[in-house]
């Protein structure tokens, strides 16, 4: 999970408005910087796929992830930002993206419980990664379908094309974070007004 903004947000006491997007939309954040020659991908190795899931509170021990599942994890991360992009630009989804969704979607046995501190996911299965992985399919077909209130928007921020739900009440949210690509646009606009 792209960290900064809300490791300071939670000192803070707070959460930031990443932690409130659905997880799924959350999970296509783990590659930025999409539209450029050189994408940044924060899921490099087997163990940051399982530190990404225990970080978005998908269990609370990382689970075990083989190069194949990392594979299937980043065909999955794409196939929801493309069908959210779809949504977003008010056109059909590619029907291999939705099937692969779907087909992710439909393996879910992770259910949630009540403990000590809240909610805690549990993962029943063999394999708590492929578990984790249906839950963030599921979401999706929640937050693309239309379940959840809000709308799905790409980031106005410069050089950004990230993906989030805007379910302000005015749905005239811009930014896929205030503290990052909203801070950039307001101190862009700063700097064009005072060269005036």
């Amino acid at each position: 999970m792209a960290v900064g903004e809300d490791r300071a947000s939670r000192e803070r006491g707070g959460r930031s408005d990443t932690e409130t997007q659905p997880l799924c939309l959350r999970f296509t954040k783990t590659l930025t910087l999409r539209d450029s020659a050189e994408p940044k991908e924060f899921l490099l190795r087997p163990s940051d796929l399982a530190e990404w899931f225990v970080a978005a509170g998908l269990g609370g021990q990382s689970p075990r992830v083989d190069e194949e599942l990392l594979r299937e994890a980043r065909e999955l991360r794409e196939s929801i930002y493309r069908a959210a992009r779809a949504v977003a630009d008010a056109r059909e989804m590619a029907p291999a993206d939705r099937d692969r969704v779907n087909e992710w979607a439909g393996r879910g046995d992770a259910f949630r419980v009540l403990d000590g501190a809240g909610v805690s996911w549990r993962f029943p299965r063999a394999s708590a990664a492929r578990s984790a992985l249906a839950v963030l399919a599921q979401d999706a077909v929640d937050t693309l379908g239309g379940v959840r209130v809000g709308t799905i928007k790409v980031c106005a921020g410069t050089g950004c094309v990230a993906v989030f739900l805007d379910a302000t009440r005015g749905g005239f949210r811009r930014w896929c974070s205030m503290a990052t690509c909203g801070n950039r646009a307001k101190k862009d606009a700063m700097r064009v007004r005072g060269a005036r």
